[in-house]
Protein backbone atom coordinates (compact mmCIF):
# COMPACT_ATOMS: atom_id res chain seq x y z
CA UNK A 1 0.00 0.00 0.00
CA UNK A 2 1.41 3.39 -0.84
CA UNK A 3 1.76 6.08 2.28
CA UNK A 4 -1.49 8.22 0.03
CA UNK A 5 -3.43 4.87 -0.02
CA UNK A 6 -2.32 4.91 3.68
CA UNK A 7 -3.27 7.73 4.84
CA UNK A 8 -6.60 7.91 3.16
CA UNK A 9 -7.52 4.70 4.32
CA UNK A 10 -6.77 5.63 7.74
CA UNK A 11 -8.77 8.94 7.64
CA UNK A 12 -11.77 6.38 6.50
CA UNK A 13 -11.64 4.05 8.96
CA UNK A 14 -11.64 6.83 11.68
CA UNK A 15 -14.81 8.03 9.84
CA UNK A 16 -16.70 4.90 9.39
CA UNK A 17 -16.34 4.36 13.04
CA UNK A 18 -17.24 6.97 14.18
CA UNK A 19 -20.37 7.51 11.12
CA UNK A 20 -21.47 3.23 12.01
CA UNK A 21 -21.10 3.88 15.57
CA UNK A 22 -23.72 6.42 15.45
CA UNK A 23 -26.07 4.72 12.90
CA UNK A 24 -26.40 1.96 15.77
CA UNK A 25 -26.59 4.29 18.51
CA UNK A 26 -29.75 5.64 16.98
CA UNK A 27 -30.79 2.08 16.39
CA UNK A 28 -30.78 1.83 20.71
CA UNK A 29 -31.32 5.62 20.99
CA UNK A 30 -34.33 6.70 19.04
CA UNK A 31 -34.04 10.29 20.43
CA UNK A 32 -30.77 11.03 19.27
CA UNK A 33 -31.96 10.91 15.24
CA UNK A 34 -28.48 11.10 13.47
CA UNK A 35 -30.24 9.44 10.20
CA UNK A 36 -32.77 10.54 9.13
CA UNK A 37 -31.87 14.04 10.42
CA UNK A 38 -33.76 16.56 12.25
CA UNK A 39 -33.67 19.16 9.17
CA UNK A 40 -31.09 21.69 8.41
CA UNK A 41 -29.43 23.50 11.16
CA UNK A 42 -29.65 20.61 13.60
CA UNK A 43 -26.39 19.64 14.79
CA UNK A 44 -27.41 15.86 13.70
CA UNK A 45 -27.21 17.49 9.95
CA UNK A 46 -24.04 19.35 10.94
CA UNK A 47 -22.76 15.51 12.01
CA UNK A 48 -23.75 13.12 9.52
CA UNK A 49 -23.81 14.99 6.28
CA UNK A 50 -20.03 15.63 6.27
CA UNK A 51 -18.91 12.04 8.05
CA UNK A 52 -21.39 10.60 5.30
CA UNK A 53 -20.16 12.60 2.01
CA UNK A 54 -16.65 12.15 3.23
CA UNK A 55 -16.79 7.88 3.66
CA UNK A 56 -18.26 8.24 0.12
CA UNK A 57 -15.53 10.24 -1.53
CA UNK A 58 -12.64 8.17 0.40
CA UNK A 59 -14.20 4.86 -0.92
CA UNK A 60 -13.40 5.61 -4.31
CA UNK A 61 -10.29 8.01 -3.29
CA UNK A 62 -8.55 4.53 -1.65
CA UNK A 63 -9.82 2.59 -4.17
CA UNK A 64 -8.03 4.65 -7.06
CA UNK A 65 -5.09 4.74 -4.82
CA UNK A 66 -4.23 1.44 -3.78
CA UNK A 67 -3.44 -0.39 -7.16
CA UNK A 68 -2.07 -3.51 -4.94
CA UNK A 69 -4.13 -6.77 -5.83
CA UNK A 70 -5.30 -8.57 -2.82
CA UNK A 71 -7.75 -11.45 -3.87
CA UNK A 72 -5.67 -11.16 -7.59
CA UNK A 73 -9.47 -11.32 -9.40
CA UNK A 74 -9.07 -12.03 -13.26
CA UNK A 75 -9.09 -8.91 -15.30
CA UNK A 76 -12.62 -10.07 -16.81
CA UNK A 77 -13.96 -10.11 -13.11
CA UNK A 78 -12.88 -6.43 -12.35
CA UNK A 79 -14.07 -5.29 -16.00
CA UNK A 80 -17.47 -6.97 -15.08
CA UNK A 81 -17.83 -5.25 -11.48
CA UNK A 82 -16.87 -1.62 -13.45
CA UNK A 83 -19.65 -2.57 -16.05
CA UNK A 84 -22.19 -2.88 -12.70
CA UNK A 85 -20.75 -0.41 -10.99
CA UNK A 86 -21.58 2.25 -13.78
CA UNK A 87 -25.37 0.49 -14.56
CA UNK A 88 -25.94 0.66 -10.97
CA UNK A 89 -25.16 4.61 -10.31
CA UNK A 90 -27.93 5.07 -13.45
CA UNK A 91 -30.16 2.96 -11.42
CA UNK A 92 -29.40 5.34 -8.35
CA UNK A 93 -29.55 8.45 -10.36
CA UNK A 94 -32.73 7.64 -11.93
CA UNK A 95 -34.65 6.57 -8.37
CA UNK A 96 -33.35 10.08 -6.81
CA UNK A 97 -35.31 11.91 -9.51
CA UNK A 98 -38.26 9.81 -8.82
CA UNK A 99 -38.26 10.79 -5.34
CA UNK A 100 -37.00 13.58 -5.68
CA UNK A 101 -33.79 15.40 -3.82
CA UNK A 102 -35.97 16.49 -0.92
CA UNK A 103 -37.67 13.47 -0.30
CA UNK A 104 -34.54 11.50 -0.61
CA UNK A 105 -32.48 14.06 2.10
CA UNK A 106 -35.44 13.32 5.10
CA UNK A 107 -38.12 15.43 4.16
CA UNK A 108 -41.86 14.64 3.85
CA UNK A 109 -43.06 15.40 0.60
CA UNK A 110 -45.17 12.39 0.51
CA UNK A 111 -44.67 8.32 -0.32
CA UNK A 112 -43.66 7.35 -3.13
CA UNK A 113 -44.96 4.15 -4.45
CA UNK A 114 -44.70 4.17 -8.49
CA UNK A 115 -41.51 3.02 -10.93
CA UNK A 116 -38.97 1.66 -9.71
CA UNK A 117 -40.14 1.91 -5.90
CA UNK A 118 -42.85 -0.72 -7.31
CA UNK A 119 -39.73 -3.55 -7.35
CA UNK A 120 -38.03 -2.40 -3.97
CA UNK A 121 -38.67 0.09 -1.30
CA UNK A 122 -35.08 1.16 -1.10
CA UNK A 123 -33.80 1.39 -5.07
CA UNK A 124 -31.58 4.44 -4.35
CA UNK A 125 -29.78 2.80 -1.28
CA UNK A 126 -29.78 -0.68 -2.63
CA UNK A 127 -28.28 0.41 -5.36
CA UNK A 128 -25.48 2.11 -3.85
CA UNK A 129 -24.85 -1.11 -2.04
CA UNK A 130 -24.70 -2.48 -5.03
CA UNK A 131 -22.16 0.38 -6.33
CA UNK A 132 -19.97 -0.24 -3.41
CA UNK A 133 -19.75 -4.20 -3.65
CA UNK A 134 -18.72 -3.59 -7.17
CA UNK A 135 -15.85 -0.61 -6.53
CA UNK A 136 -14.57 -2.75 -4.61
CA UNK A 137 -14.08 -5.77 -6.68
CA UNK A 138 -13.03 -3.71 -9.35
CA UNK A 139 -10.21 -2.20 -7.44
CA UNK A 140 -9.83 -5.88 -5.89
CA UNK A 141 -7.91 -3.68 -2.79
CA UNK A 142 -7.74 -4.60 1.04
CA UNK A 143 -8.32 -0.97 1.87
CA UNK A 144 -11.37 -0.37 -0.76
CA UNK A 145 -12.98 -3.92 0.77
CA UNK A 146 -12.65 -3.02 4.28
CA UNK A 147 -13.89 0.91 3.61
CA UNK A 148 -16.62 -0.36 1.12
CA UNK A 149 -17.70 -2.67 3.57
CA UNK A 150 -18.47 0.28 6.02
CA UNK A 151 -20.17 1.92 3.57
CA UNK A 152 -22.72 -0.84 2.65
CA UNK A 153 -23.09 -1.13 6.45
CA UNK A 154 -23.98 2.27 6.53
CA UNK A 155 -26.63 2.32 3.89
CA UNK A 156 -28.59 -1.23 5.33
CA UNK A 157 -28.36 1.06 8.74
CA UNK A 158 -29.94 3.56 7.07
CA UNK A 159 -32.60 1.78 5.88
CA UNK A 160 -33.38 0.56 9.07
CA UNK A 161 -33.56 3.96 10.79
CA UNK A 162 -36.16 5.29 7.83
CA UNK A 163 -38.74 2.20 7.93
CA UNK A 164 -39.80 3.39 11.65
CA UNK A 165 -40.16 7.33 10.65
CA UNK A 166 -41.46 6.19 7.41
CA UNK A 167 -44.66 4.65 9.27
CA UNK A 168 -45.04 6.53 11.60
CA UNK A 169 -45.28 9.78 8.86
CA UNK A 170 -47.15 7.69 6.51
CA UNK A 171 -49.08 5.18 8.63
CA UNK A 172 -51.03 2.46 7.21
CA UNK A 173 -50.18 3.31 3.87
CA UNK A 174 -46.77 3.06 4.41
CA UNK A 175 -47.55 -0.74 6.15
CA UNK A 176 -49.74 -1.48 3.14
CA UNK A 177 -46.64 -0.65 0.38
CA UNK A 178 -44.32 -2.64 2.56
CA UNK A 179 -46.34 -5.86 2.58
CA UNK A 180 -46.74 -5.76 -1.35
CA UNK A 181 -42.87 -4.39 -1.92
CA UNK A 182 -39.62 -5.97 -0.52
CA UNK A 183 -37.04 -4.10 2.18
CA UNK A 184 -34.23 -4.08 -1.24
CA UNK A 185 -35.01 -6.35 -4.10
CA UNK A 186 -38.00 -7.73 -5.64
CA UNK A 187 -36.74 -11.19 -6.49
CA UNK A 188 -39.88 -13.10 -7.08
CA UNK A 189 -41.10 -10.46 -9.25
CA UNK A 190 -37.95 -10.42 -11.30
CA UNK A 191 -38.21 -13.85 -12.24
CA UNK A 192 -41.85 -13.32 -13.10
CA UNK A 193 -40.71 -10.96 -15.38
CA UNK A 194 -38.27 -12.81 -16.95
CA UNK A 195 -40.44 -15.95 -17.42
CA UNK A 196 -42.75 -13.91 -19.07
CA UNK A 197 -40.34 -12.26 -21.32
CA UNK A 198 -38.92 -15.51 -21.67
CA UNK A 199 -41.90 -17.03 -22.96
CA UNK A 200 -43.39 -14.81 -25.22
CA UNK A 201 -40.50 -14.99 -28.09
CA UNK A 202 -40.78 -19.02 -27.82
CA UNK A 203 -44.68 -18.50 -27.99
CA UNK A 204 -44.24 -16.14 -31.20
CA UNK A 205 -41.77 -18.33 -32.35
CA UNK A 206 -44.51 -21.22 -32.27
CA UNK A 207 -47.22 -19.53 -33.72
CA UNK A 208 -45.41 -18.86 -36.51
CA UNK A 209 -44.23 -22.28 -37.28
CA UNK A 210 -47.68 -23.47 -37.28
CA UNK A 211 -49.10 -20.79 -40.00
Amino acid sequence: MSGLAHVVFLIGGAVAAALVSLLILTMMLPQLRIWPTPGEGSWQSYVFWPLFRGLNVLCFAVALADRTPYLGLPGWLRGLAALLLAASIALFVYSFRVLGRDNSYGAQDGLVTGGIYRWTRNPQNAMLVVVYGCLAVAADSGPAYLLCAAMMTVYVLMVLLEEPWLKAIYGEAYVRYCQRVPRFFNWRRAVIALRAAWKSPARAAAKGSGE
